[in-house]
């Protein structure tokens, strides 16, 4: 599992949107996450401490996939503070029909979850959606 540093978080309720340093990659992404057991009224910090957690990501909210054709794998967060998040990746295992993984460099195995069904899902297919990308840390 890759391993990031917090570098910013914005909160409101139980919500969080984190600007991740991946350390292996040595890249950052904005991703979502949820502290149930934190409520916090809506605000903004830069971390001065140095917090590195373990991470599991996963994309949720995809409302449209499409099978696709591409060369390279590739995942593209275009907003600026937003974990809105553009994928055109290659399947690599098939959970149900509105969930499956793909392995990405950066972010390790990452699970999508699809708001509906489909049946054109099959290990090996390149595929194109949108979502959002959500952190679990472990």
């Amino acid at each position: 599992m890759p391993r990031a540093r917090i570098n910013e978080m914005k909160y409101h309720g139980y919500e969080r949107l984190y600007l991740l340093e991946l350390k292996e990659s040595n890249s950052k992404v904005w991703a979502y996450g949820l502290e149930h057991d934190n409520y916090v009224e809506s605000g903004f910090e830069i971390m001065e401490k140095t917090i590195e957690k373990e991470c599991d990501f996963s994309i949720e909210w995809v409302n449209k996939i499409k099978v696709a054709s591409f060369d390279d794998d590739e995942i593209i967060q275009g907003k600026l503070g937003s974990s809105h998040t553009v994928c055109n990746v290659t399947i690599s295992k098939v959970i149900d029909l509105d969930l499956f993984e793909f392995f990405s460099e950066r972010l390790g195995t990452v699970v999508v979850e699809l708001e509906n069904d489909v049946d054109f899902l099959e290990v090996e297919s390149k595929v194109s959606f949108t979502g959002n990308l959500r952190v679990d840390f472990i």
